[in-house]
């Protein structure tokens, strides 16, 4: 008869296997704020700006701008999709 290493003897404990810990990254879900760059100017996005002001206002701008393309974005899908509903069932109403 012979011994296999997957079956443990009669009153012995059964040997453990080696699991290593799982390599999990933390996420970070806030963005890291990017260093503002010496000599006077700031960057952000590969543009330069003057002042703190311009770099904020640049920001706003931005978001709000992404903000709205992406609503206008998420009508037209919408009036897509209406579209497709009534030209599959006529009788569905508005």
């Amino acid at each position: 008869m012979s011994d296999t290493p997957s079956i443990p003897p009669p009153g012995g404990q059964k040997p453990k296997p080696e699991i290593p810990p799982p390599k999990v990254k933390p996420k970070n879900i806030q963005p890291k704020p990017e260093p503002l760059s010496g000599g006077g100017s700031l960057e952000y996005m590969g543009f330069q700006f003057s002042s703190e002001k311009d770099l904020e206002t640049f920001r706003t701008k931005f978001l709000a701008n992404m903000m709205n393309m992406m609503m206008a974005q998420m009508k037209s899908e919408n009036d897509r999709m209406l579209k497709a509903i009534k030209k599959l069932n006529p009788n569905t109403p508005q």
